[in-house]
């Protein structure tokens, strides 16, 4: 009979101790004071912010390191995935442009972002060519300057209407006139004069005297001062019968921006590249008050452009080409900064007050539920072994009694 007794008394004890690892889940006072019980609630419910703590730590710190993170995440960012995931990505987002109420949701959208985007675009490109720190102004001016102005031709006709132009705002008759009287300044005449004495040869001095080089100009000087309406017209006739409008067109037509010098070439993109610089930055006001003012512009723009675009349209070469080159930037991107990536990421995410969080919101009864899922069978054997000692105890009490009665 004791044996039986000492085993009941090892397993009930041993199941006692089990269940005050749980229970009780609140604490207990003694009836009608404050004063609270030994062992309520259970060691669990009671040191559950320490076990979540210790548990978290466990996981950060031995199970879940940043190194083994790495380890793993290098073994699947293998460029074969990432082609697959990045292929897989382009496909759903052509695949939404096909629903029409998305697209048009889509263009609503991004149109109504543009305009803060291209002002915000504008006045940071501004800002930062004020503080020295911009060089995209200055590399995209160069690419068109390169791509388009060096290599730009000026039709016949355009040459025309240039020429035209030049002659109207420029070479005008009164203007011309104008600067005849001032080139033929007394000044200027005498040195003309004293030029051809000292450069010319025999021959053509005596022509200049026979002629009468310095008294001609200043008759001419004198009709044109003189004679204001006549000498206009008289401007005017020789001007359409020299042709110089089509002269100016032909060698305006004729113009290879290209062949200049090197050196040229190379101080007139500088030249436009600070005129540009220097456009944006003294007029910065004025330019972020016109992208204010094209705002409406600039939506209606973007709406139509997503809304008029068609994923059928893209040529499934360039498709496949453009994932292909996405998936090696892609890759060879994480590649070189996937170390730095991690441990910028691992920390941020906060492993470690997430777990302890999670672990200490647990009810208590969500707490006993997580451990007897993990070690029900343990708990059950050692229950067993509680009574097993009881029932040896029961057995070395028979003996003692037997040889010491």
């Amino acid at each position: 009979m004791p044996p039986f007794l000492y085993f009941a008394h090892g397993y009930l004890a041993t199941w006692m101790a089990v269940a005050a690892l749980f229970r009780p889940y609140e604490a207990w006072y003694i009836p009608f004071t404050k004063i609270q019980l030994p062992l309520t609630p259970g060691i669990f419910p009671k040191r559950r912010a320490k076990l979540a703590q210790a548990v978290a730590g466990t996981i950060t710190e031995t199970l879940l390191t940043p190194k083994d993170i790495k380890v793993q995440v290098e073994l699947l960012l293998t460029e074969a995935n990432i082609h697959l995931a990045i292929g897989l990505f382009v496909d759903s987002v052509l695949k939404e442009f096909r629903d029409t109420t998305k697209l048009h949701r889509l263009a609503s959208d991004i149109a109504e972002l543009s305009p803060t985007l291209m002002e915000h675009f504008v006045r940071s490109t501004i800002e930062s060519l004020e503080h020295g720190k911009d060089s995209k102004v200055a590399a995209i001016t160069e690419k068109v300057f390169d791509q388009v102005v060096l290599t730009a031709r000026i039709s016949l006709d355009q040459a025309n209407e240039f020429a035209a132009r030049i002659l109207e705002a420029f070479l005008t008759p009164a203007k011309v006139r104008s600067s005849l009287i001032t080139l033929l300044s007394p000044q200027n005449i005498s040195s003309l004069d004293e030029s051809i004495n000292a450069h010319a040869s025999t021959p053509y001095k005596i022509l200049a005297k026979i002629i009468g080089v310095k008294r001609v100009c200043y008759e001419c000087r004198n009709y044109l001062e003189k004679e204001p309406e006549e000498s206009e017209k008289l401007i005017a006739d020789l001007t359409k019968r020299f042709g110089i409008r089509d002269q100016l067109a032909i060698q305006i037509a004729n113009f290879d921006l290209s062949s200049m010098p090197l050196q040229s070439i190379a101080k007139f993109k500088a030249n436009m590249v600070s005129f540009v610089e220097s456009f944006l930055v003294e007029h910065k006001a004025d330019i972020l008050l016109s992208v204010r003012k094209v705002e409406g512009e600039a939506m209606s723009a973007v709406r139509q452009s997503i809304v008029r675009f068609n994923p059928e349209s893209i040529p499934e070469v360039w498709l496949e080409r453009a994932k292909n080159d996405l998936s090696q930037f892609t890759h060879s991107y994480l590649k070189r900064e996937l170390g730095e990536l991690l441990e910028k990421a691992i920390p941020a995410l906060g492993m470690y007050n997430l777990i302890a969080t999670k672990i200490d919101l647990f009810t208590a009864q969500q707490l006993e539920a997580l451990v007897k899922r993990i070690c029900s069978q343990e708990l059950k054997v050692l229950e067993l072994f509680g009574g097993l000692i009881g029932l040896m105890l029961g057995f070395v009490q028979i003996v003692v009694n037997a040889i010491a009665p």
